[in-house]
């Protein structure tokens, strides 16, 4: 479901998941949400911190024909409420143009935004 929401290889994204669910490390919790057929159409994880206030939620994708229909918003207020459960009191989201609108609309604010690089070795 990832690669075809993003056309990108994410084969390395199970075994990641696997590996947080069973620790050690901070807690992570991975919501998916299946279409009457069984096929995931949206996914998420939530990760907790321990020793800190703060949660912070990945993932978050949604196949795009069930984009509109408040899944992913649906997702976002879900792990909300499962890190609030937990006395996390901050959630830190790395949002794409798509996702910040919904996160506003949730109460979500923006304190700071990330340019992601990639380092290639050898280059000066």
């Amino acid at each position: 479901m990832e690669e075809a929401v993003w056309g990108s290889d994410h084969g390395w994204l199970p075994e990641v998941l696997e590996r947080e669910l069973a620790g050690p490390g901070d807690p992570c919790v991975v919501v998916a949400v299946e279409a009457p057929d069984g096929e995931v159409v949206c996914a998420s994880w939530v990760r907790f911190h321990d020793g800190t206030d703060f949660a912070s939620l990945w993932g978050g994708s949604t196949l795009a024909p069930w984009r509109g229909l408040g899944i992913y918003r649906a997702t976002v207020a879900h792990r909300a409420r499962l890190a609030a459960a937990r006395g996390h009191r901050y959630l830190q989201v790395d949002a794409t143009d798509e996702s910040r609108p919904i996160l506003t609309r949730l109460g979500l604010v923006a304190v700071a935004t990330t340019t992601p690089y990639v380092w290639r070795p050898g280059r000066a």
